[in-house]
């Protein structure tokens, strides 16, 4: 016993028995004292016999989210305990989630361990220190390229167009990107007039080329699914927080510039077509 003198104590909670053999063993090499449980019963058992400093449970124990359960209860039972949820798919609901749940932090599996171990030293070492939460359009503006490459790489896998109608397509989506960045940072209700005009002769642009409002809506989603990937890969669960508003004004800025686009597709559409 005098050996876990200091360590700090931490409960493990996971179903799959190969992680349950491997991922202890090094947490143990790390300077943890580690109790594993395999089950939502195991653990709260555990959670009821012991004081912990630390918490790293699966999310799906037997069951989809069980690993809240786990949560739950520690947090109740031990609230300054700090607690990880370790998931393979970490969704927006997901974050969401463990908001609500109070959970510190989550991980995406396959986790690397020095990325673990260092998330959990950062936590137990400064529990309360939290930085100021990054800005949603900041994080975007920072990560332009990235994001412009996102949209690129989807435009290419899904794009039936010429090459000069995928550069201007890639245009119209990047110029969109600026114009929601725009927004988010401004108080109106509206996207600026250039933007809305941008949004217009795009939708103008569709219908001459004989495309329908489907593929309006998918190079929107474009867009809005490479943003949102970017922020599900560069922001933790208690950024996530603060920056509620923040994804709903992004939301709000692209369904915008869409309406403006589909209104103006139908108008000119209603003009070429033969009679």
């Amino acid at each position: 016993m005098s050996e876990n003198r200091g360590r700090k104590r931490l409960l493990f909670v996971d179903d799959e028995p190969s992680i349950r053999l491997t991922l202890p063993p090094i947490l143990e090499k790390a300077g943890f004292e580690v109790h594993v449980a395999e089950s939502v019963a195991d653990a709260l058992f555990e959670i009821n016999s012991f004081q912990f400093d630390a918490l790293v449970t699966d999310l799906n124990i037997g069951e989809e989210g069980d690993g809240f359960l786990v949560a739950s209860g520690m947090r109740h039972i031990q609230p300054n305990c700090t607690v990880f949820i370790l998931t393979g798919y970490p969704a927006f609901e997901t974050a969401l989630q463990a908001i609500h749940s109070q959970v510190d932090d989550y991980l995406v599996k396959p986790v690397e361990i020095d990325s673990l171990v260092n998330a959990l030293k950062g936590k137990l070492e400064n529990p309360s220190g939290k930085a100021e939460a990054k800005r949603i359009s900041a994080l975007l503006k920072e990560n332009r390229s990235e994001l412009e490459a996102g949209i690129m790489t989807a435009l290419k896998r899904e794009a039936k167009a010429s090459s000069n109608s995928f550069e201007e397509l890639a245009g119209f989506l990047s110029g969109f990107l600026s114009a929601v960045v725009e927004f988010m940072d401004q108080q109106s209700d509206k996207p600026k007039p250039d933007a809305l005009r941008s949004a217009a002769e795009y939708g103008q642009w569709r219908a001459r080329g004989g495309s329908s409002a489907a593929n309006i809506a998918k190079d929107f989603r474009v867009v809005e699914e490479a943003a949102y990937q970017l922020i599900q890969e560069s922001l933790n669960v208690t950024d996530m927080l603060p920056l509620i508003s923040d994804l709903r004004r992004l939301g709000v800025g692209l369904n915008l510039l869409m309406e403006q686009s589909l209104q103006s597709f139908v108008g000119t559409a209603k003009k070429t077509v033969p009679i």
